[in-house]
């Protein structure tokens, strides 16, 4: 069970990163760059803090919304959030401790996948 959940964030990341890379040279460093830093910024500042830099930053930034759309579809998908109900950041809001801990640890496992395949996928000079 736990390799297929495993497997199953893998190819979400992949396919995501993947459907990134036609995007504009500029637009997929910045991407990688965010991508890179999300998980430190997540253990310093906390989770719904992130979160809410990438709602606020997300209409300014095609990398800033790819990021916080593909944790909230892969929230949607894990059943964490109920499809189309909720806003991510108003999800977090609204979560028990437990479940705010099971979101934090998602996103991590799930970035921790993006920021390895978008370090091998997109190239920096």
């Amino acid at each position: 069970m736990i390799k297929q959940i495993e497997n199953g964030r893998a190819a979400y990341a992949y396919e995501q990163v993947k459907n990134f890379c036609v995007k504009p040279q500029s637009v997929q460093k910045e991407y990688r760059s965010l991508v890179r830093s999300l998980p430190s910024m997540i253990q310093t500042n906390g989770y719904a803090a992130v979160i809410a830099f990438l709602y606020a930053k997300k209409n300014g930034s095609v990398a800033h919304e790819a990021i916080y759309r593909t944790i909230d579809e892969w929230m949607q998908k894990q059943g964490i959030l109920s499809s189309g109900n909720h806003e991510l950041i108003e999800a977090i809001t609204q979560q028990t401790r437990d479940g705010y801990k099971r979101m934090t640890w998602e996103t991590m496992s799930l970035l921790d996948w993006i920021k390895r395949f978008a370090e091998g996928m997109i190239e920096v000079e």
